[in-house]
């Protein structure tokens, strides 16, 4: 649909019952971050009879706020049962992140590759990675070599095949964005001049299931079986580009990151950071109070937790993502949560 007409227009033939404007306007509606209007455009197509309106719906309903998982689930069941292949793909991934599913590595190979079989893309390029790479397999635990205790850091060797790196990168570069840091107001971060490098970042709907068995194999190796993890993020830094020093630990003195903390699962207890790639040069991270650099050779992660033994915030872990001297950087970034009693 052009852009160049305008909503009232696009609101005019969808009263006059034209899907594909009703699916137009809504995706309009939604990057304004006008949830309810966007609801209502694809509920209109969905009742219209549209596959990718019930699709649509059932996504927003799984990832923007207000969550409402039950309905979303039914929908996304629905679109997949009228023949959409995304909605085929998107029953895989929420399988694959359904802790409580039995089997559910084996069920997220299963209708992954009957949305392959549809002809979904995605999910064709995705089930010919996991015949090799099977997902029972990536989710596995993986070795953790303890370097230091205070604070603690873990190193992780192979945690991931340079194939699936490969697999992040190829994802993420259609999805960069500038980079933000944690603001204080708002919950969509903010742009500052300490950090310059660019991310994509994945929700639940944008994910797809080898993402979420490398989730499962983070929380796994973590050995934190109740801790929640934040949307998956892929982070690139061009030659030059850094993050200056900074704590990835939430101060329960602030009241915003407070707040933060109660209703969003708890401290960020843990940071995880896989090297994606390794043809660069400089790009440590640093632990500026601990003289410790690292930097991991493809398929390599680093683990740091951010909360001492009481789970207070630990200032040791003050780190930097150090600018490259030559190439550019991939990492794969995941903020580990967990509540405190």
């Amino acid at each position: 649909m052009s852009t160049d007409v305008s909503d009232s227009e696009l609101e005019r033939r969808g009263r006059a019952g034209d899907i594909a404007s009703l699916l137009a306007l809504g995706m309009r509606f939604g990057a304004r971050q006008d949830v309810p209007r966007e609801r209502a455009c694809f509920g209109q197509a969905a009742k219209l009879g549209s596959p990718a309106g019930l699709r649509m719906l059932a996504k927003s309903l799984l990832s923007q706020e207000p969550i409402n998982a039950a309905d979303g689930v039914a929908m996304m069941r629905a679109a997949a049962g009228q023949g959409d292949a995304e909605a085929v793909h998107l029953c895989a991934v929420l399988a694959a992140q359904d802790e409580n599913l039995p089997e559910r590595w084996a069920v997220a190979t299963e209708i992954g590759a009957q949305a392959a079989a549809q002809g979904y893309p995605l999910a064709a390029d995705e089930s010919a990675l996991v015949v090799r790479y099977p997902l029972a397999t990536i989710a596995a635990p993986a070795p953790v070599t303890i370097i230091q205790r205070a604070p603690r850091i873990a190193v992780l060797e192979a945690f991931a095949a340079p194939e699936l790196c490969d697999w992040l990168i190829t994802r993420a570069k259609p999805h960069l964005q500038r980079a933000r840091v944690y603001d204080d107001v708002g919950d969509r971060g903010r742009e500052q001049d300490a950090r310059d490098n660019s991310a994509a970042i994945f929700d639940a709907m944008q994910s797809d299931v080898i993402m979420m068995a490398l989730r499962a194999r983070v929380k796994a190796s973590a050995g934190l079986p109740q801790a929640g993890l934040e949307k998956l993020s892929v982070l690139h830094y061009a030659p030059g580009q850094r993050f200056e020093p900074h704590f990835d630990f939430l101060d329960p003195a602030i009241p915003a990151q407070a707040r933060d903390m109660m209703q969003s699962g708890g401290q960020r207890v843990a940071t995880f950071l896989l090297y994606l790639n390794d043809d660069f040069d400089g790009g440590e991270t640093a632990f500026l109070d601990l003289d410790y650099r690292f930097k991991g050779r493809k398929g390599d992660a680093i683990l740091f937790w951010n909360v001492d033994e009481q789970g207070a915030p630990e200032p040791k872990t003050r780190h930097a993502g150090l600018p490259t001297t030559r190439g550019e950087k991939w990492l794969y970034s995941q903020w580990i949560r967990e509540r405190r009693r």
